[in-house]
């Protein structure tokens, strides 16, 4: 048998300026110059050229197996003939990637700006600083495209990136950490700084007037461990870093007025990020690096009074933030488990607000008038339709509270609370002990009440105890999640309503959208010329009968001009109120069917949505189409958030 001659000890070979150590962005510059005059060369050479396998050795294994150094060249890597870092290594200098000495490179000052220590560590990369216009960032796999994709995405650079080891960048991370710790301890980093380490994409939010939000992060940190078992995690969770930044989350979203608040978990070592909803849309406001993961949600449980051991099911809790040393506000919180045992979060403010006045809710005159009108009927049933989250509780509330008077008693049946007023008597569902909107309807009957209100009709049970209810001498109110006024129609009768009785006990359906106002502050006027105008009605007149004429008078009348006036709209431009967006706050737009002796007809007769919607249409129905266009030439919103509402 004859054996194999043992491997060379591996000795890097520098043969050129290319292979001198690059220490700085100046040299990493030349050497990249170098680098490409060079000519190009394959695997088997370039592992021989940095002497990670001899050229006898190289020689025979090509003979052996030809695809070795090319198609399947992990292979070295299973045969121990390379480590993983030296193959890519290797194929970093196939690839015409510079080489640099990662423990003596000089960073530039403002490096980990572009790109978090969280975020660096997720990827397992350096951020070294700008040359030509480009971010290099070192990494033990440069030859990856995904990685190059992220980093972009992260920086907003274009990326170059450079091949140093695994232990370096691990290195090299642990000590900016240390100085950053360091630098907090001793008062050298600002606010400012605090802020743009920690901000995702350079986001901006009220945390930066937070003192120490970065160091709560780092503190966290050097207070977690890294075990996943439950007595570690609450252990973790109890710990005065993470109480202070679950809390310091809590009052900036509440501070900020956002609605909700997004914990997203992700597999492995990459971060967690942390968003929130406000005027409807997702905002970043923190990553946080993946050992926080479990402490955070395990934290988030507690406070919730949920089982931190559970992972596989769905937890739904309450917070009181005021039991924690915040300020009075009311958390509904939900846990979903999601894909290798991660679970994310969400949390949704509930502050005791108080309702809107009818004329703050973005009505048009002639919906307001209905509207209050239905508010002063002695019996029947209104109905709120529309997706979550666009404001059907509000509307309902906004006419309670224009009937809320010493000589009505009012029921509410909610799930849950979010607003509240004086002079309501507001029950909070609760499933687990049997207590169901049905339920509480019944209750509701034998309690002498002149209007209820009832959260939302789920099932045939509760549409039939609130049709009962409207029949017989009292004031109900409702929502239901359908895209528009006709389709609530069908959506009760499909449930086993008698059309008899449903045509008899409604009074109309107000179905809604939320979409955002253009700020008011630096939103710009321009002129709409004959082609854009035409646009316009075309897109106004399109799923109804009306005629040109028709919508042509509708739109007019709707911005008080006239045939041979000009039509001018508004477009976001975005400036510091609006924090760059161009909109600010949000407004309904409504689509309002009162029943009628035709309309009653067609419910009996079970007539399909389109004959509804026509015949509401025909009798002055504004669509919701056609009221956000005409909010679109009164100059609230633009075009774009306009077809938010309708398509």
């Amino acid at each position: 048998m004859t054996l194999s001659p043992p491997l060379p000890t591996r000795v890097p070979v520098m043969t050129d300026p290319v292979d001198t150590p690059v220490r700085s962005l100046p040299q990493l510059q030349a050497s990249l110059d170098l680098q490409r005059r060079k000519p190009i060369v394959g695997l088997r050479q370039a592992l021989v050229e940095l002497g990670l396998i001899d050229g006898v050795t190289a020689q025979r294994l090509a003979n052996e197996d030809p695809d070795l150094f090319r198609s399947r060249s992990s292979e070295l890597v299973m045969r121990t003939l390379v480590t993983d870092d030296e193959l890519q290594r290797a194929l970093a200098r196939v690839a015409g990637l510079v080489e640099i000495d990662l423990m003596d490179f000089s960073l530039e000052r403002d490096a980990f700006k572009l790109i978090t220590v969280p975020q660096a560590r997720s990827l397992n990369v350096v951020p070294l600083g700008m040359t030509n216009d480009q971010l290099a960032v070192a990494s033990c796999t440069p030859t990856s495209a995904d990685l190059q994709r992220q980093l972009s995405n992260l920086s907003g650079h274009s990326v170059l990136l450079v091949w140093a080891p695994r232990s370096a960048i691990a290195h090299r991370l642990d000590l900016q950490e240390r100085m950053t710790r360091d630098a907090l301890a001793h008062g050298e980093v600002s606010a400012r700084d605090v802020r743009q380490r920690l901000m995702p994409n350079g986001q901006s939010t009220g945390a930066a007037a937070t003192l120490g939000l970065e160091d709560l992060v780092v503190q966290a940190m050097s207070e977690v461990g890294t075990s996943n078992e439950a007595e570690q995690l609450a252990s973790a969770a109890e710990s005065a870093g993470m109480v202070r930044l679950v809390n310091e989350m809590i009052t900036e979203a509440q501070r900020t007025h956002a609605s909700d608040i997004h914990i997203e978990s992700n597999a492995g070592d990459a971060m967690t990020s942390i968003r929130f909803r406000r005027d409807g849309d997702l905002e970043p406001y923190l990553m946080l690096p993946a050992r926080l993961r479990g402490p955070l949600v395990s934290r988030i449980k507690i406070m919730s009074k949920l089982d931190i051991a559970e992972r596989r099911r769905p937890q739904d809790g309450k917070i009181d933030f005021s039991e924690y040393g915040g300020q009075q506000l009311e958390l509904r919180v939900a846990v979903m488990p999601t894909h290798d045992g991660l679970e994310d979060v969400v949390l949704r403010l509930l502050e005791s607000a108080k309702p809107l006045p009818l004329s703050k809710l973005g009505l048009q005159p002639r919906d307001m008038d209905i509207i209050a009108s239905f508010s002063q009927r002695s019996f029947g049933m209104v109905l709120a339709a529309g997706p979550t989250g666009s404001g059907k509780t509000t509307t309902l509330h906004s006419m309670l509270a224009e009937v809320n008077t010493p000589d009505k008693k009012i029921w509410t049946a909610e799930d849950p609370i979010e607003i509240t007023q004086p002079g309501l008597r507001q029950v909070q569902m609760n499933s687990k002990i049997g207590l169901t909107f049905a339920n509480a309807m019944r209750g509701f009957l034998r309690a002498d009440p002149d209007i209820i209100m009832v959260g939302e009709i789920r099932d045939a049970e509760t549409a039939k105890v609130a049709i009962e209810a409207s029949l017989t001498g009292h004031l109900v109110l409702s929502t239901l999640h359908t895209n528009n006024a006709s389709e609530s129609v069908v959506r009760l009768l499909d449930l086993g309503m008698d059309p008899m009785n449903f045509a008899d006990s409604l009074l109309g359906i107000v179905a809604q959208r939320l979409v955002r106002l253009l700020c008011d502050r630096c939103a710009v006027i321009q002129p709409m010329d004959e082609q854009d105008w035409n646009a316009l009605l075309a897109e106004y007149m399109e799923g109804s009968d009306l005629s040109h004429a028709e919508a042509q008078e509708r739109l007019f009348k709707a911005t008080d001009a006239h045939s041979s006036g000009e039509i001018r709209v508004r477009r976001p431009v975005g400036c510091e109120h609006c924090g760059g967006k161009g909109y600010k706050g949000r407004i309904g737009i409504y689509e309002i069917l009162q029943n009628s002796r035709s309309i009653k007809q067609l419910i009996q007769d079970r007539a399909r949505p389109s004959e509804v919607f026509d015949t509401a249409v025909r009798e002055g129905m504004r669509s919701l189409r056609h009221d956000a266009l005409e909010k679109v030439v009164q100059g609230l919103i633009d075009l774009k958030q306009a077809r938010l509402a309708y398509r």
